[in-house]
């Protein structure tokens, strides 16, 4: 997502524990920050850096947001109409649960059976994107240093990375922990700590 200071970003389920990791990432970066999820949540989500929050109980962001530069789909494939309809037109949708198409492919290196592949199963995206001239990309998350390094230089001791923790457990706790994040009920992260 090429983004520029002053530029506006959608991050969908902001309230969820990647969407909490990318607000903050966000506003960081000078772009304005809108979000949706559980209005019990709000408070939580605005000190990480939302300007913006949408109770998804009480309206759908769709009827509420409009020409928004970038969105961040962390919700998956029956958000995807939505989050194009407020995106402006030439916009840039990210999604990190959508399906992979021929652009992630061709980015990733794949061979050319593979790239077909993906741009076969991808397509249905790419023409929702076509229709206003927006892009659409599949991001696979995964450990990368450099990202990491990038990321890691946007914050320092005087402008530190907000995080929302919701339990943290002694690492002999490891079950208690698990099950916690398997309920999906987290109101942030749920940290394992050594001693």
């Amino acid at each position: 997502m090429d983004v520029h200071a002053g530029e506006s970003v959608f991050i969908s389920g902001g309230t969820g524990s990647l969407g909490a990791m990318a607000i903050p990432v966000a506003k960081s970066l000078g772009l304005h920050v809108y979000t949706n999820g559980s209005g019990d949540n709000e408070e939580r989500v605005r000190k990480l850096g939302a300007e913006k929050f949408i109770d998804y109980r009480k309206e759908n962001y769709a009827d509420v947001l409009s020409g928004v530069d970038h969105v961040l789909d962390t919700l998956g494939d029956r958000e995807l109409p939505n989050e194009f309809k407020v995106l402006k037109e030439g916009g840039n949708l990210v999604s990190l649960r959508g399906m992979p198409n021929g652009r992630f492919a061709r980015r990733s290196g794949m061979p050319l059976f593979k790239r077909l592949l993906f741009q076969a199963a991808g397509r249905k995206y790419d023409r929702m994107a076509a229709v206003k001239k927006q892009t659409y990309d599949f991001l696979f998350v995964h450990e990368d240093g450099s990202q990491l390094d990038r990321i890691g230089r946007l914050f320092d001791k005087e402008n530190p990375l907000e995080t929302s923790i919701d339990t943290a457990f002694a690492f002999d706790e490891i079950n208690k922990a698990l099950d916690k994040v398997k309920q999906g009920k987290s109101k942030g992260k749920t940290i394992l700590t050594f001693e």
